[in-house]
């Protein structure tokens, strides 16, 4: 049924990050799946902001955070796991990637936020995921 899972994380959110990981692992092993793992950094957006950083500033972020990738799928993964690193605004690049690769699943982590209707509404990314995905579509908290 769920053969292919793409799991996006936000490696900024440890705690819902684990129990996605968890989740995600467990539906990869009941439906003898693969798991593609990815997460997005952002980019500068302007080139005038680039000029503000050194040369290798992205470089230093791209292997730092592919490191803390395979750092997570080898502690939380039993199944086979592809890692992806990319780069721009999440729910655009999510988006994207599903239309390639189209998964049968995907797994994002919603964190919750600090208000009085805060397990009500969604951040953009998932709201932006879970409505304009074609595929199925599980958030975790």
């Amino acid at each position: 049924m769920f053969n292919q899972i793409l799991v996006a994380v936000d490696l900024s959110t440890e705690k819902v990050t684990k129990k996605l990981c968890q989740t995600a692992n467990d539906m990869a092993e009941k439906y003898q799946g693969e798991i593609t793992l990815m997460t997005v950094i952002p980019d500068y957006g302007m080139p005038i902001v680039a000029s503000f950083f050194p040369e290798d500033a992205q470089k230093k972020l791209r292997l730092e955070v592919q490191e803390k990738l395979q750092a997570l799928a080898k502690i939380h993964f039993k199944v086979p796991t592809s890692i992806q690193l990319k780069q721009g605004k999440p729910r655009k690049v999510i988006l994207k990637t599903i239309e390639e690769q189209k998964p049968d699943l995907v797994m994002i982590g919603c964190r919750l936020k600090n208000s009085e209707n805060a397990q009500a509404f969604l951040g953009a990314t998932g709201t932006a995921v879970s409505d304009r995905a074609s595929c199925s579509v599980m958030i975790v908290r």
